[in-house]
């Protein structure tokens, strides 16, 4: 009885790793999809979808010298600069409406998270 309940443990231990493993490695593909998406939905040429995305990229948190995570103050700072980049980037008209997709994506997280 110890075995078949030991063994089913091990087996549930390694399916979650496995589970867990295979998420990292959808999560860049899911950024990528969600960014052509934006990209679509704000009907960008090619010059700014290139531009978008770079300045997307910079806004992912990057560790700092110390090696750890950017403070809140830090971060908006940073997206504020990014922010800045991305309007002038973007018509007027594509910029109000990223904005309301910002607002759209922030009300749906804060949803989920409650």
């Amino acid at each position: 009885m110890r075995k078949q309940i030991l063994s089913l443990a091990v087996a549930l231990l390694i399916g979650s790793t496995v589970c867990m493993a295979q998420n990292r490695q959808n999560g860049k593909a899911d950024r990528e999809k969600r960014m052509e998406q934006i990209v679509a939905d704000l009907g960008l040429n090619e010059k700014q979808a290139k531009d978008f995305k770079a300045a997307m990229k910079e806004m992912r948190p990057a560790k700092n010298k110390s090696n750890e995570r950017p403070t809140r103050e830090e971060m908006q700072k940073k997206r504020q600069e990014i922010d800045a980049k991305i309007k002038s980037i973007l018509t007027d008209e594509q910029y109000k409406k990223y904005q309301d997709m910002r607002k759209k994506d922030n009300a749906k997280k804060k949803k989920k998270a409650k």
